[in-house]
């Protein structure tokens, strides 16, 4: 024991400097990790919006082929549809009036402007569910890029 103990004497713990330095690592790995991490949260918001515009236009498809017609009877005015049943386009057909709201679940954080014949004709940002942060309406492709 009285070995141990001799080696151990002199020694009294991490200095200053050496304390500095190790935060100011720790301090670069977390400016990298979260510059890291913002950049997929914003592709993540361009991949969600169009998957939410995707499942717009085929709620809006299966609501006319419930309808059993080509074309919709109604179809919202601007700044279009956003998910619910008020600004819901609706086909009348075989089955009555069909609302494209009933193949969706929940309100969106765009609305979407549909033709009478079912095609997709704009989004603008904010709906009733919130808005997306960071995308932007692309007219000449009809889907969400980074803004």
């Amino acid at each position: 024991m009285k070995g141990l103990r001799k080696a151990y004497r002199g020694e009294r713990g991490f200095t200053l400097v050496e304390l500095l330095v190790v935060v100011v690592i720790l301090g670069v790995l977390a400016a990298v990790a979260t510059l890291a991490v913002t950049k997929f949260i914003g592709s993540g918001n361009v991949q969600a919006a169009n998957t939410e515009m995707h499942n717009a236009k085929t709620a809006v498809a299966a609501c006319m082929y419930d309808a059993n017609k080509s074309v919709l009877a109604s179809v919202p005015a601007s700044p279009g549809w956003t998910g619910n049943q008020t600004t819901s386009p609706t086909a009348t057909g075989d089955n009555g009036t069909v609302y494209a709201s009933s193949f969706v679940n929940g309100a969106f954080k765009a609305s979407y402007l549909f033709s009478t014949d079912g095609t997709l004709i704009s989004g603008t940002n904010g709906g009733a569910n919130g808005s997306w942060s960071g995308i932007v309406w692309d007219g000449a492709i009809l889907q969400w890029k980074k803004g």
